[in-house]
Formats: C-alpha cells, sequence, structure tokens
C-alpha cells in the first residue's frame, strides 16, 4: 500500500459563499479511497509545522504577519482566501503533510498527500491560493538528511509552479 497523508482540516476552511475554491475536494478524495476498500489506519495524519521553521526559509515579516493577520487586504486578495485562524492552521498542516509525505516516500519508495502542491507562494508573498511553497519547504528538509544530494520537483499542473522556480533558481540540487 502507498503510504497516504490526510488530515480533516484540509477541507476545513469557511470560505464565502460561492467562492471558486473547491476545499470540500480533500475529504471527497478521502472518501473516495474509502469507498474503494482503503483502510482509515492507512493513512497518516500530519502535524502542523511550526511558523518558526517556516521563518528560517521564507522572509520572517511575510510569515509573522501572515500568521498574526497583518497582511494588507492587498497581499490577501493575490492570495485569495480570507484570512482566519483556520486558514493559518489549514496551511500549518498541509506543509507538514508534504514533509511528511516526502520523509514516507524516502522510507517507502512513494507515498502520497492528499492536499499540496502549493507552488504559487514565494519567498515573501503568497498567490494564487498558496501561502506556504510547501514542495519547495520539503525539498530543502530532504536535502538536510545525510545522503540526500538532490530533489525532483515533478510539477505537473497545467501551468508553471512560479514560486517554486523562483525559489529554487539558485540552488542546483532541486
Amino acid at each position: 500500500m502507498i503510504p497516504l497523508v490526510f488530515h480533516p482540516i484540509y477541507s476545513q476552511l469557511d470560505l464565502p459563499y460561492r467562492h471558486r475554491f473547491p476545499i470540500e475536494k480533500y475529504q471527497g478524495i478521502y472518501a473516495a479511497l474509502i469507498a474503494q476498500g482503503v483502510n482509515e489506519t492507512d493513512f497518516y495524519t500530519p502535524e502542523p509545522l511550526d511558523p518558526i521553521k517556516l521563518s528560517q526559509v521564507y522572509d520572517h515579516t511575510y510569515i509573522n504577519e501572515l500568521c498574526s493577520g497583518q497582511l494588507d487586504p492587498k497581499a490577501m486578495r493575490r492570495i485569495g482566501f480570507p484570512w482566519s485562524e483556520q486558514l493559518i492552521q489549514r496551511t500549518l498542516t498541509a506543509a507538514g503533510g508534504t514533509v511528511l509525505t516526502a520523509q514516507l516516500a524516502l522510507e517507502h519508495g512513494k507515498a502520497l498527500n492528499l492536499t499540496g502542491g502549493y507552488h504559487h507562494a514565494f519567498a515573501d508573498f503568497g498567490s494564487g491560493f498558496c501561502m506556504v511553497n510547501d514542495l519547495y519547504l520539503a525539498a530543502l528538509t530532504m536535502l538536510a538528511k545525510p545522503g540526500i544530494d538532490s530533489v525532483l520537483i515533478f510539477d505537473c499542473d497545467v501551468h508553471q509552479g512560479d514560486g517554486t522556480a523562483k525559489l529554487a533558481q539558485g540552488n542546483a540540487n532541486i
């Protein structure tokens, strides 16, 4: 069985009526997998990342303002979600899920997180429903492990992960 990573918070975000982001899709994927016979015990549950860990990689001011709800309205519009404590917990848990998934893939050869791929987040701002670039963070986490010399981020979205490209631009190991 491929290790699967999921947390109910992935789909727990109160959004305005008719918001275009389909937040319920993560719970739907989980339910479909359970209906297909995957056992609930086959899922790993991630912990939220500590914002201090994020500040080691991302702009300290951005992370502080994001986590405390102090980003200006223009920055929040660029992200595409209204700020809430729930949004921050979801973001930190999703990023923790991607890091956990990378660690599980290292142990088992492959693993899947039911969310993640927030490739429009840059070091100092979020964009396109992406607050924190979990892909880049997971890659750096893996590179810090003994024996890991390079990490491939295979992003098969229909458009470029501009945040990931910018973050990894000077790192020949990603």
